[in-house]
């Protein structure tokens, strides 16, 4: 996956890596709190489904999801838009009850807030077969 801006370092491409998969561990999606604190006041998403989300709608239904989902994401890619803006991409997919859904890419825009990175925005588009 080709990006612009520029390549980060290594320490900050494992730092937003990180975070991005805390967003998939069912102990974060299933606390509202620990979601909040990785959900920029100015988050929105457009899910692979086409569905437009903002940050209440998210911390609402996310916290629902049933237990049985796993997300196994691959092939980071992190981009350093601008000082404190940095883009995230990968791909992931879901195990349903065991079952291996879609490959989806995945883009999504952290943004520092002083010490702290936040998502500001997500976007999932189911992949080509």
């Amino acid at each position: 996956m080709s990006g612009t801006g520029r390549p980060v370092d290594t320490a900050l491409a494992a730092e937003l890596e990180a975070l991005e998969r805390a967003l998939h561990a069912p102990q974060v999606r299933g606390d509202r709190e620990s979601l909040a604190a990785l959900l920029d006041e100015d988050f929105s998403e457009i899910g692979s489904s086409g569905q437009c989300y903002g940050r209440d709608a998210a911390l609402q239904e996310i916290p629902l999801e049933r237990a049985q989902v796993l997300i196994e994401s691959e092939q980071y890619a992190v981009w350093l838009l601008d000082k404190d803006l940095a883009q995230v991409r990968y791909r992931s997919r879901y195990h349903l009850d065991g079952q291996a859904q879609r490959w989806v890419l995945r883009s999504s825009l952290w943004r520092r807030h002083g010490q702290r990175w936040r998502v500001v925005f997500h976007q999932g588009t189911p992949e080509a077969r």
